[in-house]
């Protein structure tokens, strides 16, 4: 069964956010990076630093998530 049209208009604008979020994602990664001296072997610690902090405003949650550190 091929998908009609609409289908395609529906996957578009997903994509979309998805790009843009992925975008800002490696943008805030950067700026943690540059912000620690640029220490090489980082760079994971600081995407996934990153992708809380922008999947957090994305979704509209209420606080962005914390260390363990920072909770007690």
């Amino acid at each position: 069964m091929k998908p009609d049209d609409t289908t395609q208009v529906q996957i578009v604008p997903v994509l979309d956010d998805l790009l843009l979020i992925e975008m800002r994602i490696a943008q805030r990664a950067d700026e943690l990076r540059t912000n620690c001296g640029c220490p090489v072997g980082t760079d994971l610690i600081h995407w996934m630093q990153a992708e809380r902090e922008v999947l957090d405003g994305y979704l509209g949650l209420a606080e962005p998530a914390t260390s363990l550190s920072e909770r007690n």
